[in-house]
This record gives structure tokens, C-alpha cells and sequence, in this order.
């Protein structure tokens, strides 16, 4: 992981190519290399439900190093992530906040503590994912992705990180990406 910026940066989610998808540095980066690469499996397993393994890892390759994944199912009855070797059911590491809306999250796992509010929507459709590091309030990233019903091919989807969140960045990227999946069988 580079040094802690100054300023905040947004990277950019390329787009999804086969089972793979890259994170991007901004464009003003020296090093213009995916920081993260992004892989999506079907899990057929014939005793459970119809689920997907998203995997994160360093680079631009499946060879990085592996920083989390979790798995989803189509009905959301199974749901696992798994950070540094540790496996937790998702309603342990991943719940509303104060049973409020669908789209206000708290996520703890191996002592993070982050706080996702997606209950805000910019005028094009796409919800503005805030997140806050738990318990205080400082923010620490944003997240933007695209409307589920945009045509394609649709603005990509944006992840800012700011100073105060780039010990985390990882975790931030993987619960956004739960929060995404989860978005996307809500419908």
C-alpha cells in the first residue's frame, strides 16, 4: 500500500470484463498500475443455494495477494466474508443501523468499524454511499456506483478515499462492494 495522501483520492471501478474487474488509481497517480483486481465466481455447490464469491486482491492479477472476499447468495440465506484468514457470517460482521433504512450499515470485522449511509441519491439515479468511521463521525471515503437501471455502458462507478481512511482502505473497498452486491438483490 502507498503512503498516506494528503488529499483525498478517487479511483475508478473498470469496467466488469468475464468474472474480472480492476480498481483504479486517479489519473494523476505516477504509478497508473490497478491497485486492486476484483473476481466474481458462481458457487454451484448442489447442497446450498445458488451463491457468488467475490474475490479482492492486490494488483492487477488474480496472483495477488488475496485481502478478503465474501460470498452472497441469490436469496441472501448464505452470506460469508472472510478477512485475513478469518471467516464470519455477514449479519455478524454487517447490519443496519438501528434497524433503520436498508441503506444505513455498520461493519465491524478484525477492529474496523465503519459506517456505510447510502440513503442519499445524486440526481442521476446513483445512490452517494457515505462512509464514516465508527464510532466517531469522521468520514473516511465515498462511494458512488452507477443506477442498477442505467443503460449501458453506464458511468463507471467511483470509490474516493480520503486521508483518515487509507489504513483502511481495503476494508472499505470490501464492504463497499458487500453493500453493492446487497443493493443489487434487493431488487
Amino acid at each position: 500500500m502507498t503512503p498516506r495522501p494528503a488529499q483525498p483520492l478517487t479511483f475508478t471501478f473498470s469496467a466488469f470484463d468475464s468474472d474480472t474487474m480492476l480498481l483504479m488509481p486517479p489519473q494523476t497517480s505516477a504509478d497508473l498500475s490497478p491497485m486492486y483486481n476484483i473476481t466474481v465466481s458462481l458457487d454451484l455447490n448442489p447442497f446450498v443455494p445458488l451463491s457468488y464469491v467475490t474475490t479482492v486482491r492486490r494488483g492487477a492479477t488474480q496472483a495477488g495477494d488475496i485481502v478478503g472476499s465474501f460470498e452472497l447468495s441469490i436469496n441472501q440465506k448464505r452470506a460469508f466474508v472472510t478477512v485475513r484468514n478469518v471467516a464470519k457470517r455477514l449479519a455478524d460482521v454487517m447490519w443496519n443501523v438501528h434497524g433503520s433504512s436498508e441503506r444505513y450499515w455498520d461493519w465491524f470485522i478484525s477492529d474496523v468499524n465503519l459506517r456505510w449511509d447510502c440513503r442519499s441519491t445524486l440526481d442521476d439515479g446513483s445512490p452517494m454511499c457515505v462512509c464514516y468511521h465508527a464510532p466517531s463521525s469522521d468520514q473516511v471515503a465515498t462511494f458512488v456506483p452507477p443506477p442498477l437501471d442505467t443503460t449501458p455502458p453506464g458511468p463507471a462507478a467511483v470509490l474516493t478515499v480520503f486521508p483518515d481512511g487509507w489504513e483502511w482502505f481495503d476494508q472499505i473497498l470490501l464492504s463497499a462492494l458487500v453493500i453493492e452486491r446487497k443493493r443489487g438483490l434487493e431488487v
